[in-house]
């Protein structure tokens, strides 16, 4: 498989004072396999270790135990660049301390792509392009960040992770954290649609963590049930996606489940 995970566990450091076994994993246990040009949704409750998981599999974070490997190489081993250029992570908010216009937001994601004291050139230049073409946002391009729309910012922080992943590599994973939060229905129904098309044209692996059922199951090939940092289930959407499974993620009386999702 090309990205894999064996046996992941995690713990965040423990309050001042308490030994280091207090503290609770945040992913405990975890193994899954996802096949080039999979669109996978990790999904649970807050708190259930989606973003930890995400960020795991990602490289951002080093396992207390187990690997992530893509392609049979273990990412922690992988030089940051090279990694970089295999994998872009969006997270669920971007926050900047000066205003860039959106072609220069776009042309960031080339960094791992240029050498010391290296500036972008025409190559960077259309590869930015072409990843704010993919997104719908290349009329965008001379507009400052700051005064777009929520979904609109969040497309063009797509481009930037698309500009960063090489062509060239067989196996190019996207991360999305919680990609539709904090938008209304317009804007997720928008990103919905962009990151089927993504899936379908870029042939990029997609991994993305949401609460949001009815977006998982409206767009992924496999879905992840995660609770307590542990996997409840890992299949097709119509497979896993069951009341009973769904009940038992959130809690809830198993005859309120369809409701979740219907």
């Amino acid at each position: 498989m090309p990205l894999s995970a064996a046996r992941l566990s995690f713990g965040y450091p423990p309050a001042a004072l308490r030994p280091r076994d207090a503290s609770p994993l945040a992913v405990n246990d975890v193994s899954l396999a996802i096949d080039h040009g999979a669109l996978v949704g990790i999904l649970g409750p807050n708190g259930s270790g989606k973003t930890t998981l995400l960020k795991l599999l990602a490289g951002i974070l080093t396992p207390r135990a187990g690997t992530v490997t893509l392609d049979g190489r273990d990412v922690s081993t992988m030089p940051t660049r090279a990694r970089a250029r295999r994998i872009a992570v969006v997270p669920q908010e971007t926050h900047l301390a000066f205003d860039y216009s959106v072609l220069e937001i776009a042309l960031m994601g080339r960094y791992p792509h240029l050498g010391p004291f290296e500036v972008e050139g025409p190559r960077d230049l259309a590869a930015a392009e072409t990843g704010l073409e993919a997104t719908g946002t290349g009329r965008l391009a001379s507009r400052m960040f700051q005064n777009l729309s929520g979904g609109e910012k969040q497309r063009v922080i797509i481009a930037s992770a698309l500009a960063q992943l090489d062509d060239g590599e067989a196996s190019r994973v996207l991360f999305l954290d919680e990609p539709t939060a904090s938008l209304d229905l317009k804007y997720q129904l928008e990103v919905a649609a962009l990151v089927r098309r993504l899936h379908d044209e870029q042939h990029v692996t997609i991994v993305l963590s949401t609460h949001d059922l009815r977006f998982a199951a409206s767009v992924c090939t496999e879905v992840v049930l995660l609770s307590a940092g542990r996997v409840l289930a890992h299949g097709m959407p119509r497979d896993v996606l069951t009341p009973a499974a769904i009940a038992e993620l959130y809690e809830i009386d198993v005859s309120a489940a369809p409701l979740v999702i219907t």
